[in-house]
């Protein structure tokens, strides 16, 4: 894993059960709601970006076993990075999981921006970079949710 793709999940803001009759969707579904700051000093230890998004699953089948190979969460830097790098949610306390009521809550993914940095030709170096991200998730039943995209992030040199 490169670097720069050093990211964490700090938390799992809101879990909330949906409606007792589940015609949601056993496939994950999530949203982009924000990224912020939207930009930040390159290799700066002080800045931080938080991407926020809102996520559901019909069957509340979340949250993959951490000592195994499949992942939660899926992102990918998009500057130049063609694969996406995976990381585990937070464990999810059994006993909201019923995947006859589902679940949705709000996820912020962390990501330090001492990790982040301009691509390494002369002009990003000396006049910054804009990077946007892509991120997915998929449940234990190996489903992946639709892709979103973040706003851009600019990189000050």
């Amino acid at each position: 894993m490169k670097p720069y793709l050093a990211f964490t999940i700090i938390a799992i803001l809101a879990f909330s059960a949906c409606k007792k009759s589940n015609n949601a969707s056993k496939i994950p579904q999530i949203k982009f709601l924000q990224m912020q700051p939207d930009s930040i000093q390159a290799g700066s230890s002080f800045d931080t970006v938080y991407i926020t998004f809102s996520f559901s699953d019909g069957d509340a089948d979340l949250g993959n076993d951490p000592y195994g190979s499949n992942y939660d969460i899926y992102i990918k830097d998009c500057r130049f990075d063609t694969t996406f790098s995976g990381y585990f949610f937070p464990a999810i306390d059994q006993s909201i999981e019923d995947p006859n009521k589902g679940i949705s809550g709000t996820a912020v993914f962390k990501q330090l921006a001492a990790n982040i940095t301009p691509r390494t030709d002369s002009n990003h170096l000396k006049n910054g970079d804009t990077v946007y991200y892509q991120l997915y998730i998929r449940d234990r039943a190996g489903h992946n949710s639709d892709t979103i995209k973040t706003t851009n992030l600019y990189i000050r040199p």
